[in-house]
């Protein structure tokens, strides 16, 4: 039988990312097993994609997002023992020039985590080919099983 002590959380704080983490607090709760948020920050990635920000040094946009992920990782941390109580939850922030999907395997190694549970933001077509999916280098890349979650195609169309 599958023995799981700690779960691995990536999360971008999006829809996709909230529905996986529901699904990790109730594998959490079955398996009575550690909970891991964890938030993979890389600043040059934002820097590069994102031109008109060119004139705010690098170093000062790495601490402002940082400072910004922490915050949301404590305010979801308190959400969820709000929710469950005994849970344990961790909250883990890396700052990486790797890939995010390449960070979030090395933590889960360096852990040992025992599941990643990811989820997916379901990008299909031209927005697939151009952005990749983090959640499909994980499965390849990850040092213990995953699941990918997805939001169902309603949920998914709430926000267009």
């Amino acid at each position: 039988m599958l023995s799981v002590s700690r779960i691995v959380v990536p999360t971008d704080f999006s829809e996709s990312s909230e529905h996986a983490l529901q699904t990790a607090l109730d594998l959490a709760q079955r398996f009575e097993a550690e909970l891991h948020l964890l938030h993979v920050v890389s600043p040059q990635l934002y820097y590069a994609d994102m031109p008109e920000l060119t004139l705010i040094p690098l170093e000062e946009l790495s601490q402002e997002l940082i400072k910004s992920g922490d915050e949301r990782l404590h305010a979801a941390a308190g959400e969820l023992k709000a929710i469950r109580s005994a849970a344990q939850i961790h909250t883990h922030q890396v700052e990486s020039t790797l890939r995010p999907a390449a960070a979030i395997s090395t933590f889960a190694a360096e852990l040992p985590a025992d599941l990643i549970v990811i989820g997916s933001h379901g990008n299909t077509g031209i927005m697939h080919a151009l952005l990749g999916s983090t959640a499909e280098r994980v499965v390849r890349e990850a040092p213990c099983p995953v699941m990918v979650t997805k939001l169902k195609e309603a949920d998914n169309q709430k926000g267009t």
